[in-house]
Protein backbone atom coordinates (compact mmCIF):
# COMPACT_ATOMS: atom_id res chain seq x y z
CA UNK A 1 0.00 0.00 0.00
CA UNK A 2 1.07 3.58 -0.69
CA UNK A 3 -0.42 6.95 0.14
CA UNK A 4 -0.63 10.14 -1.88
CA UNK A 5 -0.69 13.62 -0.37
CA UNK A 6 0.18 17.02 -1.74
CA UNK A 7 1.01 15.63 -5.17
CA UNK A 8 3.57 13.13 -3.80
CA UNK A 9 3.19 9.35 -3.52
CA UNK A 10 4.88 7.62 -0.61
CA UNK A 11 5.79 3.95 -0.32
CA UNK A 12 5.17 2.12 2.94
CA UNK A 13 8.83 2.23 3.94
CA UNK A 14 10.89 4.06 6.61
CA UNK A 15 12.90 5.61 3.78
CA UNK A 16 9.85 7.30 2.23
CA UNK A 17 8.10 7.85 5.53
CA UNK A 18 10.50 8.52 8.40
CA UNK A 19 8.86 9.49 11.72
CA UNK A 20 8.94 13.23 11.03
CA UNK A 21 7.21 12.78 7.67
CA UNK A 22 4.60 10.48 9.24
CA UNK A 23 3.84 13.19 11.80
CA UNK A 24 3.41 15.81 9.08
CA UNK A 25 1.10 13.63 6.99
CA UNK A 26 -0.99 12.66 10.00
CA UNK A 27 -2.07 16.30 10.10
CA UNK A 28 -2.55 16.66 6.35
CA UNK A 29 -6.20 17.53 5.58
CA UNK A 30 -6.33 15.19 2.60
CA UNK A 31 -4.66 11.84 1.89
CA UNK A 32 -5.43 9.02 -0.50
CA UNK A 33 -4.46 5.38 -0.10
CA UNK A 34 -2.94 4.17 -3.36
CA UNK A 35 -2.53 0.42 -3.98
CA UNK A 36 0.25 -0.78 -6.23
CA UNK A 37 -0.60 -1.30 -9.93
CA UNK A 38 -1.00 -4.82 -11.38
CA UNK A 39 2.51 -4.72 -12.84
CA UNK A 40 3.97 -4.49 -9.34
CA UNK A 41 2.09 -7.58 -8.19
CA UNK A 42 3.01 -9.45 -11.37
CA UNK A 43 6.70 -8.77 -10.77
CA UNK A 44 6.51 -9.93 -7.15
CA UNK A 45 4.55 -13.08 -8.03
CA UNK A 46 7.05 -14.05 -10.70
CA UNK A 47 9.93 -13.52 -8.26
CA UNK A 48 8.26 -15.46 -5.44
CA UNK A 49 7.14 -18.18 -7.84
CA UNK A 50 10.65 -19.15 -8.87
CA UNK A 51 10.53 -22.07 -6.43
CA UNK A 52 6.79 -22.68 -6.23
CA UNK A 53 3.93 -23.71 -8.49
CA UNK A 54 1.26 -22.08 -6.30
CA UNK A 55 1.24 -18.82 -4.36
CA UNK A 56 -1.46 -17.64 -1.95
CA UNK A 57 -1.59 -13.89 -1.39
CA UNK A 58 -3.66 -12.83 1.64
CA UNK A 59 -4.85 -9.29 0.96
CA UNK A 60 -6.69 -6.66 3.05
CA UNK A 61 -10.45 -6.48 2.93
CA UNK A 62 -11.92 -5.76 -0.48
CA UNK A 63 -14.51 -3.64 1.36
CA UNK A 64 -11.89 -0.99 2.11
CA UNK A 65 -9.29 -1.16 -0.65
CA UNK A 66 -8.95 -2.05 -4.33
CA UNK A 67 -5.86 -4.18 -3.60
CA UNK A 68 -7.68 -7.44 -4.32
CA UNK A 69 -8.85 -6.34 -7.78
CA UNK A 70 -5.38 -5.06 -8.72
CA UNK A 71 -3.67 -8.15 -7.29
CA UNK A 72 -5.95 -10.40 -9.34
CA UNK A 73 -5.00 -8.46 -12.46
CA UNK A 74 -1.34 -8.91 -11.54
CA UNK A 75 -1.92 -12.64 -11.02
CA UNK A 76 -3.40 -12.94 -14.51
CA UNK A 77 -0.38 -11.13 -15.94
CA UNK A 78 1.98 -13.45 -14.06
CA UNK A 79 0.12 -16.49 -15.37
CA UNK A 80 0.52 -15.19 -18.92
CA UNK A 81 4.28 -14.97 -18.37
CA UNK A 82 4.44 -18.33 -16.61
CA UNK A 83 1.37 -20.51 -17.30
CA UNK A 84 2.42 -23.13 -14.73
CA UNK A 85 2.23 -20.59 -11.90
CA UNK A 86 -1.08 -20.45 -10.03
CA UNK A 87 -1.63 -17.37 -7.85
CA UNK A 88 -4.57 -17.46 -5.44
CA UNK A 89 -5.73 -14.06 -4.14
CA UNK A 90 -7.42 -14.50 -0.78
CA UNK A 91 -9.55 -11.74 0.75
CA UNK A 92 -8.87 -11.65 4.51
CA UNK A 93 -11.95 -9.41 4.98
CA UNK A 94 -9.90 -7.55 7.55
CA UNK A 95 -6.76 -5.46 7.85
CA UNK A 96 -3.68 -4.70 9.92
CA UNK A 97 -2.68 -7.57 12.21
CA UNK A 98 -6.08 -9.27 11.84
CA UNK A 99 -5.07 -9.80 8.21
CA UNK A 100 -1.67 -10.85 9.56
CA UNK A 101 -3.14 -13.49 11.87
CA UNK A 102 -5.11 -14.96 8.96
CA UNK A 103 -1.95 -15.12 6.85
CA UNK A 104 -0.02 -16.74 9.71
CA UNK A 105 -2.76 -19.36 10.08
CA UNK A 106 -2.32 -20.23 6.41
CA UNK A 107 1.46 -20.32 6.76
CA UNK A 108 1.23 -22.74 9.69
CA UNK A 109 -1.10 -24.97 7.70
CA UNK A 110 1.35 -24.91 4.78
CA UNK A 111 4.10 -26.32 7.02
CA UNK A 112 1.96 -29.45 7.50
CA UNK A 113 0.49 -30.01 4.05
CA UNK A 114 1.03 -29.30 0.35
CA UNK A 115 -2.71 -29.54 -0.29
CA UNK A 116 -3.68 -26.06 -1.49
CA UNK A 117 -7.37 -26.72 -0.84
CA UNK A 118 -6.62 -27.64 2.78
CA UNK A 119 -4.58 -24.46 3.25
CA UNK A 120 -7.37 -22.33 1.81
CA UNK A 121 -9.90 -24.04 4.07
CA UNK A 122 -7.72 -23.12 7.04
CA UNK A 123 -7.55 -19.52 5.78
CA UNK A 124 -11.34 -19.45 5.44
CA UNK A 125 -11.76 -20.75 8.99
CA UNK A 126 -9.34 -18.15 10.34
CA UNK A 127 -11.09 -15.39 8.39
CA UNK A 128 -14.41 -16.31 10.00
CA UNK A 129 -12.92 -16.24 13.50
CA UNK A 130 -10.65 -13.19 13.45
CA UNK A 131 -11.63 -9.78 14.78
CA UNK A 132 -9.89 -6.43 14.94
CA UNK A 133 -10.66 -4.05 17.82
CA UNK A 134 -9.06 -0.60 17.87
CA UNK A 135 -9.20 2.49 20.04
CA UNK A 136 -8.59 5.67 18.04
CA UNK A 137 -7.65 9.11 19.26
CA UNK A 138 -10.52 10.41 17.08
CA UNK A 139 -12.25 9.63 13.78
CA UNK A 140 -10.68 12.68 12.13
CA UNK A 141 -7.69 10.86 10.67
CA UNK A 142 -9.40 7.78 9.21
CA UNK A 143 -12.20 10.00 7.87
CA UNK A 144 -9.75 11.43 5.33
CA UNK A 145 -9.77 8.18 3.32
CA UNK A 146 -13.53 8.32 2.81
CA UNK A 147 -13.79 4.57 3.41
CA UNK A 148 -15.63 4.44 6.75
CA UNK A 149 -18.52 6.91 6.43
CA UNK A 150 -20.73 5.01 8.88
CA UNK A 151 -18.17 5.23 11.66
CA UNK A 152 -17.44 8.87 10.88
CA UNK A 153 -21.14 9.64 11.10
CA UNK A 154 -21.27 7.89 14.48
CA UNK A 155 -18.33 9.56 16.23
CA UNK A 156 -16.86 12.07 13.83
CA UNK A 157 -18.31 15.20 15.44
CA UNK A 158 -17.77 14.26 19.07
CA UNK A 159 -15.00 15.98 20.97
CA UNK A 160 -12.77 14.65 23.75
CA UNK A 161 -13.79 11.03 23.23
CA UNK A 162 -11.90 8.03 21.96
CA UNK A 163 -13.98 5.74 19.72
CA UNK A 164 -13.62 1.96 20.04
CA UNK A 165 -14.33 0.21 16.74
CA UNK A 166 -14.37 -3.39 15.57
CA UNK A 167 -13.89 -5.01 12.20
CA UNK A 168 -14.91 -8.56 11.31
CA UNK A 169 -15.80 -10.25 8.02
CA UNK A 170 -15.37 -7.07 6.01
CA UNK A 171 -17.68 -4.92 8.13
CA UNK A 172 -16.89 -2.24 10.67
CA UNK A 173 -18.89 -1.81 13.86
CA UNK A 174 -18.87 0.93 16.51
CA UNK A 175 -18.41 -0.53 19.99
CA UNK A 176 -18.32 2.46 22.31
CA UNK A 177 -16.79 5.74 23.34
CA UNK A 178 -14.34 6.34 26.18
CA UNK A 179 -12.75 9.49 27.55
CA UNK A 180 -9.43 8.28 28.91
CA UNK A 181 -6.62 5.94 28.01
CA UNK A 182 -7.23 3.85 31.12
CA UNK A 183 -10.87 3.33 30.06
CA UNK A 184 -9.65 2.53 26.57
CA UNK A 185 -7.28 -0.22 27.75
CA UNK A 186 -9.94 -1.68 30.03
CA UNK A 187 -12.46 -1.73 27.16
CA UNK A 188 -10.02 -3.55 24.88
CA UNK A 189 -9.25 -6.19 27.50
CA UNK A 190 -12.94 -6.79 28.24
CA UNK A 191 -13.72 -7.09 24.54
CA UNK A 192 -11.00 -9.69 24.07
CA UNK A 193 -12.20 -11.67 27.10
CA UNK A 194 -15.77 -11.64 25.80
CA UNK A 195 -14.64 -12.68 22.31
CA UNK A 196 -12.64 -15.71 23.47
CA UNK A 197 -15.34 -17.21 25.68
CA UNK A 198 -15.85 -20.83 24.65
CA UNK A 199 -12.84 -20.93 22.34
CA UNK A 200 -10.29 -23.74 22.55
CA UNK A 201 -7.54 -21.15 22.41
CA UNK A 202 -6.75 -17.65 21.17
CA UNK A 203 -3.99 -15.86 19.32
CA UNK A 204 -3.64 -12.13 19.79
CA UNK A 205 -1.68 -9.34 18.13
CA UNK A 206 -1.44 -5.97 19.84
CA UNK A 207 -0.86 -2.94 17.58
CA UNK A 208 0.02 0.65 18.32
CA UNK A 209 0.72 3.91 16.57
CA UNK A 210 3.35 5.69 18.63
CA UNK A 211 2.25 4.05 21.90
CA UNK A 212 4.72 1.20 22.35
CA UNK A 213 4.72 1.34 26.17
CA UNK A 214 0.92 1.31 26.29
CA UNK A 215 0.96 -1.60 23.88
CA UNK A 216 3.36 -3.52 26.11
CA UNK A 217 1.13 -2.87 29.12
CA UNK A 218 -1.92 -4.08 27.19
CA UNK A 219 0.00 -7.16 26.07
CA UNK A 220 0.96 -7.98 29.66
CA UNK A 221 -2.66 -7.70 30.80
CA UNK A 222 -3.93 -9.88 27.98
CA UNK A 223 -1.27 -12.55 28.51
CA UNK A 224 -2.16 -12.61 32.21
CA UNK A 225 -5.94 -12.61 31.85
CA UNK A 226 -6.47 -14.52 28.59
CA UNK A 227 -3.38 -16.82 28.41
CA UNK A 228 -3.17 -16.84 24.61
CA UNK A 229 -1.53 -19.55 22.52
CA UNK A 230 0.40 -16.81 20.74
CA UNK A 231 0.92 -13.13 21.53
CA UNK A 232 2.49 -10.59 19.17
CA UNK A 233 3.15 -6.88 19.64
CA UNK A 234 3.63 -4.95 16.40
CA UNK A 235 4.00 -1.27 15.65
CA UNK A 236 1.93 -0.12 12.69
CA UNK A 237 3.69 0.40 9.38
CA UNK A 238 4.35 4.03 8.33
CA UNK A 239 1.36 4.19 5.96
CA UNK A 240 -0.94 2.67 8.58
CA UNK A 241 0.26 5.24 11.12
CA UNK A 242 -0.56 8.06 8.70
CA UNK A 243 -4.05 6.70 7.99
CA UNK A 244 -4.94 5.85 11.59
CA UNK A 245 -3.36 8.94 13.08
CA UNK A 246 -1.37 9.13 16.30
CA UNK A 247 -2.53 7.28 19.37
CA UNK A 248 -4.12 4.13 17.95
CA UNK A 249 -4.08 1.12 20.25
CA UNK A 250 -5.65 -2.11 19.09
CA UNK A 251 -5.69 -5.86 19.21
CA UNK A 252 -6.41 -8.55 16.63
CA UNK A 253 -8.03 -11.69 18.03
CA UNK A 254 -8.09 -15.11 16.38
CA UNK A 255 -10.14 -17.65 18.26
CA UNK A 256 -9.33 -21.32 17.72
CA UNK A 257 -12.48 -23.44 17.76
CA UNK A 258 -10.46 -26.67 18.09
CA UNK A 259 -6.98 -27.40 19.50
CA UNK A 260 -4.24 -27.48 16.87
CA UNK A 261 -1.51 -29.49 18.50
CA UNK A 262 -0.03 -30.45 15.16
CA UNK A 263 0.66 -26.86 14.18
CA UNK A 264 3.76 -25.04 15.27
CA UNK A 265 3.03 -21.85 17.21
Amino acid sequence: MRIAAGGTTYRDTPEDLPPEQVSLLQESPCIDTTPWPPEHYCERYLACGEDADTLIHVVPSASFTSTMELARAGARMANEHRPALDVVIFDSRNMLMAQGLVALAGARAATNTDDVRAIIERLEEARENVQLVCALSSMRHVARTGRVPRLVGWAGTLLSVRPIVEMANGKEHPLGLVRSRSQESRALVERVKKTVEGEAGVRIAVMDSGRWDDGEELMERLVSEVTPIEAIHAALSPVSKVVAGPGLLGVAILGETTPRDGESH
